[in-house]
């Protein structure tokens, strides 16, 4: 009986193994990030943005040099951004954006968040 129980045991914790294993994989699909990449222009902002998979969160910051807290939030965000890998962060420079009379300096720094191009 000793021995039955001993095989019994086993046999639970490669089962136990096995699905957490399976459970992980499961959990860990899609591109890796781990890091803040920066936008060069409106358009390829947009194309960020329509062309990542539907399951992947973009969280782009819209900053301007020497307005306050745009550092601070870029500095923020490249740490988040090691720690969260499955999430895309982004950064664009405002007069970059051509959009920038929407993105004057008195509304920076500015978070967007976007999943499946919404």
């Amino acid at each position: 009986l000793i021995n039955d129980d001993k095989e019994d045991e086993t046999c639970l914790r490669k089962y136990r193994k096995r699905c957490m294993q399976d459970m992980h994989q499961k959990l860990s699909f899609g591109p890796k990030y781990g890091y803040l990449s920066e936008l060069q222009s409106g358009e390829q902002f947009l194309e960020t943005i329509e062309k990542e998979r539907k399951t992947t969160t973009i969280i782009v910051h819209i900053y301007e040099d020497g307005v306050k807290g745009c550092d601070l939030l870029n500095s923020s965000l490249a740490c988040l951004a090691a720690e969260y890998c499955m999430v895309r962060f982004c950064k664009i420079k405002a007069s970059n954006t051509g959009a920038e009379d929407r993105f004057s300096s008195d509304v920076l720094p500015t978070l967007l968040v976007y999943r499946g191009g919404e």
